[in-house]
């Protein structure tokens, strides 16, 4: 359609709204109506018409709707029985197509499982470990094959179970980031494990002992295994196909059916690690009574997970999903007034988003010369360098060790140059960022431009800065921890001081300590928040994500052990030591946007600027009027 007929075809609709808007009593259901007509054609608008005028007018229409009804509202939360009962089977439905493909993907990778232990008896070992294959014969000679599941207490093997499900479940969900293929990956694992475990019992004729024991708690364990992998397609396909949404709105709202659709599995991984820790260990159980709860088990897994969303389909009984548009709003961090430890947390996600590119180069440069030093002046093999298990948090483990490593201290200040960089340019791009931003403020201070000697003796103190705080991590783990939450705040409010008010190192220590002797309450709670949500990204990164990759590569690519195992360590060590520095730039955003709030609650600094500005404005008028 041509931008000229779609504009006279909904000019008067658009004017209708225009007018409604201007009244100062709103009908909210008649705006939340116009709301989704109006994004419906913004939605439109931003596939045809993208660089066009229509697509600017209908987003400032949209955004004052929006606001008109969302404006002091609370949000309202869901009811817990109508998840259970309406929104969780609607997405079910929606997501048949991927459980089907899900249940596919993982029942044929049990099958090549299977053949394959039958085609190569070697297999077994390398899939299952050679020490897991050993103990179970051995349970076998025994005449008690399943007894690896009597050997811990009941609650410690129903905590360890659970938890270790969910993990299972959650990494296999979060790699559909790949565009799915994570997902798919991790199913095809799990299957292929699965089916090589069911072989060696077929194989020493255990076939009934086996499936009555293992089934007992799969039933509902592996059936969360294959929906958490069709939450993990459901958030791949809104990466591969977008539709007419952009591609990051498309992921956001797969994302949220994703996550919505793993919400649903929780009570098939508490229930899995219950039967598990406290009933499959009755292996002298009547075979009559465990095939009975089987099949009750898998009665309920397909009723609601297949047969109820169905119905309600077929009978017309689901709502439809609500999405809505909300309007391009071009978020932008105000550094004027004082602000909770809750809009800091906000900020800095935002600045981090906006400041992605420098703040990731610099991560990567940082990164680069971390590992060109740490592997080039090495007197050990590369593989020997730095050890990483693998499993869950392996590589968390290993990080101290990139700054204090026996028989290798020029790892310390490789490290150390790294941090400061990714400090440096975070808060560089944070006074270039306030420099350029009055949001809501009627001036600007407009500072000059930096000399380069100026760049350079603020990097050096800096550095320095950083240097001291790193001999942190030389100390004793739990000494390093707790020194960590308590002196990051500090020292990285100096460094902040001294790049934004340009003093030398001994005067901006003691300008720091004015700023914090009131607010230390506040920046250490922003920290420690921070923290935490560093440590759950770091743990993303660590939950096999990146194991998993190096395997694909390992597939595809030919390579000898020995270098095979250099690789692994080069690779591993750079895409850590990058994901830390990210971190460790989004933690120095927060301390940096805390250092304006910090500012402004001592000095009320933006405050004086406009009252000087009105002042400015009355004399002005009065002069006028004079005229």
């Amino acid at each position: 359609m041509r931008e000229t007929t779609f504009i006279e075809q909904n000019q008067k609709k658009w004017q209708e709204f225009e007018h409604l808007l201007e009244g100062q009593v709103y009908d909210p259901e008649k705006l939340n109506e116009l709301f989704v007509q109006v994004t419906d054609d913004l939605s439109y608008a931003r596939t045809f018409y993208p660089n066009r005028s229509v697509r600017v007018y209908l987003n400032g229409l949209s955004q004052k709707i929006f606001f008109n009804i969302y404006k002091n509202k609370k949000s309202r939360r869901s009811n817990f029985i109508e998840f259970w009962t309406e929104d969780l089977p609607r997405l079910i439905y929606d997501a048949r197509f991927d459980l089907r493909i899900s249940l596919f993907i993982f029942s044929l990778a049990m099958i090549i499982g299977m053949l394959s232990c039958w085609a190569e008896p070697d297999f077994l070992k390398t899939i299952l470990g050679a020490d897991y294959v050993q103990m179970t014969e051995a349970n076998i000679k025994s005449g008690d094959p399943m007894a690896v599941y009597k050997e811990a207490g009941e609650f410690n093997m129903f905590l360890g179970i659970t938890l270790n499900n969910i993990l299972v479940a959650f990494r296999t969900f979060i790699l559909g980031i790949i565009y799915g293929i994570g997902t798919i990956g991790m199913l095809i694992y799990n299957g292929v494990m699965l089916g090589a475990f069911q072989f060696f019992f077929i194989e020493k004729g255990l076939f009934r002992e086996s499936f009555l024991a293992v089934w007992l708690h799969g039933s509902f364990e592996i059936s969360s295994i294959v929906i958490a992998g069709a939450a993990g397609l459901t958030m791949g396909r809104g990466l591969v196909f977008p539709g007419t949404f952009t591609r990051e709105r498309s992921f956001q709202l797969a994302a949220r059916r994703g996550l919505s659709l793993m919400v649903g599995v929780v009570p098939l991984f508490i229930f899995a690690g219950f039967t598990e820790s406290y009933l499959t260990r009755h292996t002298e159980a009547p075979d009559w009574l465990r095939a009975l709860f089987i099949f009750i088990c898998f009665a309920i897994v397909i009723f609601y997970f297949a047969i109820y969303p169905r119905s309600k389909a077929r009978k017309g009984l689901l709502k439809e999903e609500d999405v809505r548009l909300t309007p391009d709003v071009d978020r932008r961090v105000d550094f004027t007034p004082v602000k909770s430890s809750g809009e800091l947390f906000t900020d800095s996600f935002i600045f981090l988003r906006k400041c992605l590119r420098p703040i990731g180069l610099a991560a990567m440069v940082g990164s680069a010369i971390f590992c060109i030093g740490a592997f080039l002046l090495a007197e050990t093999q590369t593989s020997e360098l730095f050890f990483y298990e693998q499993g869950w948090f392996g590589i968390m483990q290993t990080i101290p060790s990139f700054f204090k490593n026996p028989g290798n201290a020029y790892l310390f200040p490789f490290a150390v140059l790294a941090l400061s960089l990714v400090t440096f340019i975070t808060q560089l791009f944070l006074k270039r960022w306030r420099n350029r931003t009055s949001n809501g403020t009627d001036f600007d201070v407009e500072l000059p431009k930096p000399r380069v000697s100026h760049l350079i003796s603020s990097f050096l103190q800096t550095s320095v800065v950083v240097t001291v705080y790193s001999l942190i991590f030389l100390l004793p783990g739990w000494a390093a921890f707790f020194l960590n939450l308590l002196l990051f705040p500090i020292f990285f409010l100096l460094t902040q001081v001294i790049i934004f008010e340009g003093g030398n190192i001994f005067k901006s220590i003691g300008r720091t300590g004015d700023l914090m002797m009131t607010q230390f309450g506040q920046m250490m709670g922003l920290y420690v928040t921070m923290f935490i949500t560093g440590l759950l990204f770091f743990l993303i990164f660590d939950s096999g994500l990146l194991w998993f990759l190096l395997d694909v590569i390992g597939m595809n690519f030919y390579l000898t052990d020995a270098s095979a195992r250099s690789f692994d360590a080069v690779a591993i060590t750079g895409i850590s030591m990058f994901v830390l520095l990210l971190i460790f730039g989004l933690w120095t955003a927060s301390s940096g946007l805390q250092y304006f709030s910090i500012l402004e609650a001592n000095e009320a600094f933006f405050l004086k600027k406009r009252l000087e500005l009105i002042g400015k404005r009355d004399r002005i008028r009065g002069l006028d009027r004079e005229a």
